[in-house]
């Protein structure tokens, strides 16, 4: 079964706040992450952990972080921020 993204309004709120720089790290991260959901083939870099059942981290940056949630065929793009943000995250599911 292919699985997609979907971007949560937090998520874009987040990634309009960010440099242009971090942006394209995103950007990057993001087309990586979706070719992975289609192949089940990750790259190296881009640094998939498994943070609670169906809750993953992906990298896009040293200090920029992915959290997306999977339910089902779709993949929530739930949160982008730092490790900060992403420890907040886990201690409100």
């Amino acid at each position: 079964m292919a699985r997609h993204l979907v971007s949560t309004e937090k998520f874009r709120r987040a990634y309009r706040r960010l440099s242009a720089s971090n942006q394209q790290l995103v950007e990057k991260a993001l087309e990586q992450l979706g070719g992975y959901l289609k192949t089940g083939l990750a790259p190296v870099g881009l640094g998939i952990t498994k943070l609670a059942p169906g809750v993953f981290e992906v990298r896009a940056g040293l200090d920029v972080r992915i959290v997306y949630v999977e339910e089902g065929p779709r993949c929530f793009l739930a949160l982008l921020g730092d490790h900060d943000e992403v420890r907040r995250f886990l201690k409100r599911q």
